[in-house]
């Protein structure tokens, strides 16, 4: 059975064309929202995870809608958007609107973790490659806390699972049965992954001396990079958008820190050993928004110190 009964004017409809494979979508994407400038078919293919023989022939279709234009040499040419063309910006805008409506999700998900000291570390164990299939989320706790903390999570994710119709799977393991994962690529919720998976015989610190080594280095990385202060506040306009419970007061008192304080300030606060530093500690929003670049920097330090 044919699935379509007509055709359609291709010239008045494009996105028919634009949008019917996934292949072109990812391209699509690749174009309008990941790159800042031409880029050509091998790296497409690898930005894209497409084959190379797949990123062209996709390159070729979207160059024929008049969206895509091939500029450079016809050896090694390289693929841009058209900017004049008007679908240009819409189609930016729809690929930023993608992105933004996921970093909402990811932030939604950390925000399940506020006010949970028994939670060591979160992860996405596994996205959905379909539609419709459950996503996974990964936790590591104390074997005292495997009984009752999945449960208490499950009551939280009720509003997100809603909001966004999504399946959630929640996974609570012990330190002996949890899963190998790859830090470096995994998307990270909560916590601290090398140090919470470290088998106990070795951790020479405990969760406090942790917790002060990581405000030491997160404060030399806000003396190389001022621009963590704007993520960490952006984080907590975030997280105050949804029900925090008891940890709603916390952030509140991180948001005005952040809106009040110098920078000096600030690091100089996250550093200190008054009681309220070391209270606040715990619901800091700063490791939530440090790159993998600079979170693996972090785990570093805190096993050299261990």
């Amino acid at each position: 059975m044919r699935p379509i009964a007509t055709q359609q004017n291709a010239d008045r409809y494009p996105l028919d064309e634009l949008l019917a494979a996934p292949a072109n979508v990812r391209l699509l994407r690749v174009l309008a929202e990941i790159t800042s400038g031409p880029v050509n078919a091998p790296d497409a293919a690898q930005l894209s995870g497409l084959t190379l023989a797949g990123a062209r022939r996709a390159l070729q279709r979207l160059v024929k809608t008049g969206l895509v234009r091939r500029v450079g040499g016809s050896r090694s040419p390289l693929f841009e958007l058209r900017e004049e063309d008007p679908l240009t910006i819409k189609i930016r805008e729809l690929f930023r609107c993608e992105n933004e409506r996921y970093r909402s999700f990811l932030e939604r998900l950390k925000a399940l973790f506020t006010g949970l000291p028994e939670v060591t570390v979160a992860w996405v164990d596994a996205a959905p490659e379909e539609a419709g299939k459950p996503f996974h989320i990964g936790i590591l706790s104390d074997s005292r806390s495997l009984t009752y903390l999945g449960e208490q999570l499950r009551q939280r994710i009720g509003d997100i699972e809603r909001d966004f119709d999504i399946v959630l799977e929640i996974h609570v393991y012990s330190r002996a049965d949890a899963p190998k994962v790859d830090w470096d690529t995994v998307e990270l919720l909560a916590g601290f992954p090398k140090s919470g998976l470290r088998p106990a015989a070795q951790t020479a610190v405990d969760q406090d001396d942790r917790e002060v080594l990581l405000s030491v280095a997160i404060a030399r990385l806000i003396d190389e990079d001022p621009g963590l202060l704007r993520r960490a506040t952006r984080h907590l306009e975030q997280l105050l958008k949804t029900e925090q419970g008891p940890a709603v007061h916390d952030l509140r008192e991180w948001q005005d820190i952040l809106s009040i304080y110098s920078p000096q300030r600030i690091r100089d606060f996250i550093v200190s050993e008054t009681p309220r530093a070391q209270r606040l500690r715990r619901s800091s929003p700063f490791f939530a928004v440090l790159s993998p670049g600079e979170r693996n920097k972090l785990f570093d330090e805190l096993e050299t110190a261990s």
